[in-house]
């Protein structure tokens, strides 16, 4: 039986559960998403939803009917060197590479250009992320002229579902009785790299590197917005940390960064 005959006309989202929703995810997992399949449909699912019906040129609303279900089954389906997903909208085949990135990426993938706003007005956006942590931060945090990468960091963490630092200070990602982590040997997609910086600390995620050996990192409150930007890899003397009970990533290292293209001007304007 396919996922599109199981899904039929209902529709799955977060909060859905059951064997249908375990089929999802199951079907996702076959195509590179590292999902468990706990027939939830929970925020890791609905990132790896949305991550798919980007890849496959659909609609992204995280939202499971007939038309996801089955672009799911293709891809399932179409077995090819890379194991990389096709577009079903236009057969253009994409790297597998793009499918198997950390789904707190793909969270924060989908923030790019979110930024706070100039003057005394607040952009509802990040003070509601402040709100979705809660505790400590939802006190502090009231409004986006307070420092932020490090609830940025935070969010795309519990945009599926995983524990952050609970804190808005960037280095506790480098400490594990802070934020139950790993220090990986080097830098891979999806890695937290927290820095220091004049006043404090600074936490982008690892993006791939630029031409010019930089690493470019995914962060917020980089130019007071969510932007990729490059760092040089001396500035990165905290380590790469990776969420414990997460499967660790298959590669480490610069070499095995993709190069994303960039001017080669190092990032130093963050807060």
């Amino acid at each position: 039986m396919t996922i599109e005959t199981s899904v039929g006309s209902k529709l799955y989202r977060q909060n859905s559960s059951g064997p249908v929703v375990q089929e999802i995810q199951l079907g996702l997992r076959a195509v590179g998403y590292k999902l468990s399949g706990t027939s939830f449909f929970g925020p890791a699912t609905n990132t790896a939803v949305r991550s798919f019906q980007r890849s496959a040129g659909l609609t992204v609303d995280g939202v499971v009917g007939g038309v996801t279900a089955r672009a799911i089954d293709v891809a399932v389906a179409t077995p090819n060197a890379t194991g990389a997903v096709i577009n079903i909208s236009s057969s253009i085949v994409l790297p597998a590479a793009q499918i198997q990135r950390a789904l707190w990426f793909e969270a924060g993938m989908n923030l790019l250009g979110v930024k706070e706003f100039a003057g005394s007005r607040d952009n509802p956006i990040i003070i509601d992320w402040a709100k979705d942590e809660g505790g400590d931060v939802a006190k502090v945090y009231t409004h986006d002229s307070i420092a932020w990468c490090a609830l940025f960091a935070n969010h795309t963490l519990t945009k599926v579902g995983l524990e952050g630092t609970e804190t808005l200070w960037a280095l506790d990602f480098a400490n594990p009785k802070k934020w139950p982590c790993l220090r990986l040997d080097g830098p891979a997609v999806g890695a937290f790299a927290p820095m220091l910086r004049d006043g404090g600390g600074h936490i982008t995620i690892v993006a791939g590197k630029d031409q010019h050996g930089n690493v470019m990192g995914l962060g917020g409150n980089q130019s007071d917005a969510v932007t990729i930007a490059p760092f040089a890899v001396s500035r990165l003397n905290k380590g790469y940390w990776w969420p414990a009970g997460v499967p660790l990533p298959d590669r480490t290292g610069m070499t095995h960064l993709p190069v994303i293209s960039s001017s080669g001007k190092i990032s130093s304007d963050e807060a």
